[in-house]
Parts: structure tokens; C-alpha cells; sequence
């Protein structure tokens, strides 16, 4: 029998990369033993020498089998535990650790941005009318800008990215009596959002290779917008309004929490991805998946996902730890 050579790495990758994912949430496999997983890639260079050594002999798919697998188990780990694969994050050479904390006050609508690097944040309401941040970071101060109707924290515009840096710790505290549109960019970081009962005209939130939990029991959500790429997304959805938007992961995996009694429509748009809606107990009505009760509910949630080598899964409320 002829081997595909091409075909066979790329299914053996597809394989090793979903199948790791899946045994860390089963709990098969410990997010310590995944952390590790990136020491693997000198065999990439062993694979590489054995499809030499071997391109002439009926061995000769082995090299092939040991790059796919390495690949496959870095990429698979990064989409299981996201910031914890040790890519450098918290082993560089910083300039020392410094602190800032701010409060101030809104008027009227506002905007918020929040730009992470290698880092953890905890965003929460606030029990006054105003914001507050308390930032860390090894690598200089973070940079916090205000004014009426905007905040901004970056923690990349004094010392920009690097492989070598230090890692950034943020308290954000938000007032949940005024509209807020608020964008968030976390990149190889880890951040928990409990955002009720905030007052959201929009909610933008974009992960590159970290985790994020966003739950937004008790908050009003106009828009709502959560981009996964090599990270792990897991959004609780609020039941009291209406709201819409956009669900996309590559190579990621996104997971949301529906509460009983919200009605949800998603118009999905799928690669190589694994999008359950039926078993999710979704039934398809014309090229969309919609909850049973979506006609009849109070409050509805409208979607458009797209998923490309990647996971999105609906649960019912609770199922988002």
C-alpha cells in the first residue's frame, strides 16, 4: 500500500492537536504536564534528520510522524492551558517592578480599552460611580490614560513586546452606571472579566494565545464580539436583554454559557472545526441553529460564529467553570 506522506502528517497533527485539548478537559492530562510541552520541539529536529536517514526505505514516513506528533502536542497544550505554556512570560530581565493606581469619574458615555501582554487581569464593577485600576509590572509602568470619557491601560507603550519581559498584574474596577463600549486585547495572558451589572453599549473582546472568562450575568449588553485565536474563550451570557453579535476562535476553542429562558439564533460558518449546536439540543431552522424556546422568549441573543480548526460549544447555565 502507498503512503500519502503529505496526507498522512496532516492527519496525524489534526488528530495529536484536537485529541489534547480534549484529554486535558476530560482530565486526563494535568495543565503542569502541558506547561512542558514546548521543550518538546528539539524533536522536530530528530523527526526532520530521520525523514533523511530514512527517505529511502520503507521507514521513510517516521520523520514525518515525529514532527506532526511535536507539533501537534505544542499547539494542542497551547490551546488547552493558553498562557501557561511558557513562551517566555515572567523570566525576563525587567527594569524593576513598579506600580500605578488611578481612580477618576466619567461623564456620560464612555469608552474603554484594554491592552494586555503577558499578564493577568481581573476587570469587576466598581461600588462607586467611578474607575479604578491598580496596575503591577516588572518591565516599567503600565500606561494608564484618562479623560471624561475614556480609559485606556496598555501595558505595551513603554516597553513594547517582547519574548524576555516580565508580567503585568491589573485590578480593574468599572462603574456600572454609565454606557460603556469596552475593547479588550489579551495576548498571552489570562483574565477574568465579572462584569454584572455593567452597562455595556458594546463589548469587544480579542485573546491571542492566553484564556479569558468573561461572565456577564446581571450585565446589559448591547453588542457583544469575542475573537479566540490559540486560546481558550469562556463567555456566561445574561438572560434579562437583548443582545448580538460575533463568536470566532482559530485554532482556539469557545465555550458559552446560555441561562434558561434566553432564546439564541447562530448563523454559523465552519472549517475543519467542531461546532456541536444539535447536541447542544439546538434545531436548525433554515441556514441557522436556534435554541427551541427562541421564538417565544422574552429576550433573545443573536450570533453569526464562525470556527476555523477550532471549538465552539453551547451549555446550559453552569457549565462554564
Amino acid at each position: 500500500m502507498r503512503v500519502d506522506r503529505g496526507r498522512l502528517n496532516w492527519g496525524i497533527f489534526f488528530i495529536v492537536l484536537g485529541a489534547v485539548p480534549f484529554a486535558y478537559h476530560q482530565g486526563a492530562v494535568s495543565a503542569s504536564a502541558l506547561s512542558d510541552a514546548w521543550r518538546l520541539w528539539p524533536l522536530v529536529l530528530v523527526g526532520i534528520g530521520l525523514g533523511f536517514v530514512l527517505s529511502r526505505t520503507p521507514a521513510f514516513f517516521i520523520g514525518g510522524l515525529v514532527v506532526a506528533i511535536c507539533v501537534g502536542l505544542v499547539f494542542g497544550s497551547a490551546l488547552a492551558v493558553g498562557p501557561s505554556i511558557g513562551l517566555g512570560c515572567g523570566d525576563g530581565n525587567g527594569t524593576g517592578s513598579s506600580n500605578v493606581s488611578r481612580s477618576g469619574a466619567f461623564e456620560g458615555s464612555a469608552s474603554v480599552a484594554l491592552n494586555l501582554q503577558c499578564g493577568s487581569a481581573t476587570v469587576t464593577t466598581s461600588g462607586d460611580s467611578s474607575w479604578h485600576v491598580i496596575a503591577s509590572s516588572g518591565d516599567g509602568d503600565p500606561s494608564v490614560s484618562s479623560s471624561s470619557t475614556s480609559l485606556s491601560v496598555d501595558s505595551t507603550t513603554n516597553h513594547g513586546w517582547s519574548f524576555n519581559r516580565n508580567t503585568d498584574n491589573w485590578q480593574i474596577q468599572l462603574p456600572s452606571n454609565t454606557p460603556i463600549n469596552l475593547t479588550s486585547t489579551i495576548d498571552m495572558g489570562d483574565a477574568h472579566f465579572n462584569l454584572g451589572p455593567a452597562n455595556l453599549a458594546s463589548a469587544d473582546f480579542n485573546l491571542n494565545l492566553g484564556s479569558i472568562h468573561i461572565d456577564l450575568s446581571g450585565a446589559k449588553v448591547g453588542n457583544l464580539s469575542v475573537e479566540t485565536n490559540l486560546g481558550a474563550a469562556f463567555v456566561t451570557l445574561d438572560g434579562s436583554s437583548d443582545m448580538a453579535g460575533d463568536l470566532k476562535t482559530n485554532l482556539g476553542s469557545l465555550d458559552v454559557c446560555v441561562p434558561a429562558g434566553l432564546g439564541v439564533r447562530v448563523t454559523s460558518s465552519d472549517s475543519l472545526s467542531s461546532s456541536d449546536f444539535s447536541g447542544a439540543g439546538m434545531v436548525r431552522v433554515g441556514g441557522s441553529w436556534q435554541t427551541p424556546n427562541f421564538d417565544t422568549a422574552t429576550h433573545k441573543a443573536t450570533f453569526s460564529v464562525e470556527t476555523s480548526l477550532g471549538s465552539l460549544k453551547l451549555h446550559s447555565a453552569g457549565g462554564c467553570k
